[in-house]
């Protein structure tokens, strides 16, 4: 009896949890669902993680939590029962948030691993505390990223550093958006001249909302005193970039919304006639709003920091502004603001690309391609293998380990 092949997604986070791993891993386990013959199996750190997708989602407790990231020794035993439970064929897991992936990894015998990484740098402005221990994770994680079968960069910009030490086994499989995103119409009245959307907690001050506060009193002292900044997304900074607007003058065009999901977020996006990325490092790999904001035909302002820079073709798909620089940034909004042909044309390109190319259901093709081109017999079984009576057959309800 023939049976379905399973791939065993291991990440620290998991929706209903805001961020970037989170959508990520939910999408393309969502998107490999709906091939026939394939079967995803999810195991997270994140107690609250949603079900009822058709898939398991196991639930793994942390005994503790340092910064935002949560550890647990009994994880390798965990995570091996579940691998031999779901008689798991592949073993992804998504990292560099050290210790879920590096127990997965540890416990997989001859599963196939591949690693999908995430971040394009760890260090965090303002934390040094965080950026010792990342330096200290970077030696441990060698093991992890030796043993992989498969390295996979959400970027051609994080594959880069990775090819130069592991060679022909570093791919890339780029972020992606449903493609219910797309917002395939034109959107009038947008009040807002820019938005902004990120978690606003001190471990994410490099995303640069107090650059783009800077810039907003700039735009609004030269080019347009009325104009509005939009910022979605919450945390316990946000009192601090509140008052920073107070202190700048421009709270009275500032507008906090607060954290946004689903529609609510998106019709939020169509209200701006530009979104700003300004990270100050370049954490971010590949941004899942800078696609939603190419979906729902939003300009796109963006910092030349890291894989930004060759994300975005400036004048083409959005318009690049020099990095750490609040006057760059406004002058990208006048830009916009005064060429009203150049705002569509960007609009349309990108839409365009991100219809054409990072859907989904384009990259879960792309994914089950690379899976073929680690080859073998995943767990040294034949595909066709029978699954033994009950294993993997429990249904897709979430597990609280």
């Amino acid at each position: 009896m023939s049976r379905d092949r399973t791939v065993v997604f291991v990440t620290p986070y998991y929706p209903p949890d805001v961020g970037g791993v989170q959508t990520y891993v939910h999408s393309l386990a969502a998107a490999l669902r709906e091939v026939p013959g394939w079967r995803p199996v999810v195991v997270t750190a994140s107690t609250n993680a949603r079900s009822g997708d058709g898939f398991p989602v196991y639930r793994l407790p942390a005994l503790a939590k340092l910064s935002n990231t949560p550890l647990d020794p009994r994880w390798p035993t965990q995570i091996r029962r579940i691998l031999r439970t779901e008689q798991a064929d592949y073993l992804n897991v998504h990292t560099p948030v050290p210790g879920l992936a590096d127990a997965a990894t540890m416990v997989a015998g001859r599963v196939p691993v591949v690693v999908t990484y995430h971040a394009a740098a760890l260090a965090k402005d303002g934390h040094p505390v965080f950026n010792t221990v990342a330096r200290a994770y970077a030696g441990a994680e060698g093991f992890m990223l030796r043993r992989a079968d498969l390295i996979l960069g959400v970027s051609d910009y994080v594959a880069d550093s990775f090819r130069p030490r592991y060679g022909g086994k570093v791919g890339v499989l780029e972020n992606a958006i449903a493609p219910g995103v797309l917002a395939d119409c034109a959107v009038a009245g947008r009040p807002y001249a820019a938005a902004f959307l990120a978690r606003l907690a001190p471990t994410h001050a490099w995303k640069g909302l107090d650059q783009l506060l800077h810039a907003m009193r700039l735009y609004l002292a030269r080019s347009a005193p009325t104009a509005r900044l939009l910022v979605i997304g919450d945390g316990a900074a946000r009192p601090g970039y509140e008052a920073l607007a107070r202190k700048l003058g421009i709270a009275d065009n500032v507008t906090f919304a607060g954290n946004l999901s689903g529609d609510a977020k998106f019709r939020a996006l169509r209200s701006a006639r530009s979104l700003v990325l300004c990270p100050t490092s370049p954490n971010d790999a590949f941004p899942t709003v800078l696609l939603e904001a190419w979906a729902n035909r939003v300009p796109v302002v963006a910092a030349a920091v890291g894989p930004l820079a060759t994300l975005v073709d400036d004048g083409v798909n959005g318009l690049l502004a020099a990095p750490r620089s609040p006057e760059a940034l406004a002058e990208g909004l006048r830009r916009l603001e005064n060429s009203p042909a150049l705002a569509d044309t960007i609009r349309d390109n990108a839409y365009e690309l991100v219809r054409s190319r990072y859907t989904w259901s384009h990259r879960v093709t792309e994914f089950l391609q690379q899976l073929a081109a680690v080859g073998g017999e995943p767990g040294g079984r034949r595909a066709g293998a029978a699954r033994r009576p009950g294993a993997g057959a429990r249904g897709p309800r979430a597990r609280q380990w």
